[in-house]
């Protein structure tokens, strides 16, 4: 689509310019966008990984606490849970990577997961408590690497409507306009050498 513009030299350096311009951003936010990209695939292969490992690792703990509690009363097990004075803290610094922002969550425990008498319970017990302490960890962790795709998500979809911009709309335009100026140069030239043309010979005849 032809820009507004007036067909005259000064135009033709400004639009130029112009074109310079959005060719070189457009290479960068290309750029910016293949380097999103390549980090957005290998954070979530990363994330896969980590998820599969923790599924695994939850549902085995999971049978490993039924299993050490089946002897157990409901009610007896929610007394012995409740004498616990485990505290966690969980906290976050916002990081910037790429111009992508995002939370990386952080936790902090205090006392022990296992508040009850260790005569009442089995061993094994307190094996699947610091299992599950560690799983939580994880999940922290997973949930920071999820804001952090969620953040990158947002951020490869406004650098490709702006590549998409440049790519299909300005940078067309200003091709199209800056030849229309041109060509409409070239024709003003044209005319004005042949009126010069028709003034000499004008002169000549006289």
């Amino acid at each position: 689509m032809l820009l507004d513009v007036n067909p005259t030299r000064m135009e033709l350096l400004r639009l130029k310019g112009q074109l310079d311009l959005a060719e070189r951003g457009h290479k960068l936010l290309k750029d910016k966008l293949e380097g999103l990209m390549k980090n957005f695939l290998k954070i979530a292969k990363d994330y896969a990984k980590l998820r599969e490992d923790f599924d695994e690792k939850f549902v085995l703990a999971l049978k490993k606490f039924e299993v050490n509690t089946c002897d157990i009363e409901p009610e007896d097990l929610e007394s012995l849970l409740e004498g616990g004075s485990f505290e966690m803290d969980i906290s976050y610094k916002i990081k910037n990577v790429m111009n992508v922002k995002y939370p990386q969550f952080y936790v902090k425990t205090a006392g022990s997961p296992i508040g009850y008498p260790y005569t009442l319970t089995p061993a094994s017990l307190d094996d699947v408590f610091v299992e599950l302490l560690k799983l939580f960890e994880t999940l922290v962790e997973l949930a920071s690497i999820q804001q952090e795709l969620y953040s990158i998500a947002l951020e490869v979809g406004k650098v490709r409507r702006r590549v998409n911009a440049l790519e299909y709309v300005m940078i067309p335009n200003l091709q199209e306009t800056i030849a229309y100026i041109e060509e409409k140069l070239e024709e003003m030239e044209r005319e004005n050498t042949t009126r010069l043309l028709k003034i000499k010979d004008i002169i000549r005849g006289h």
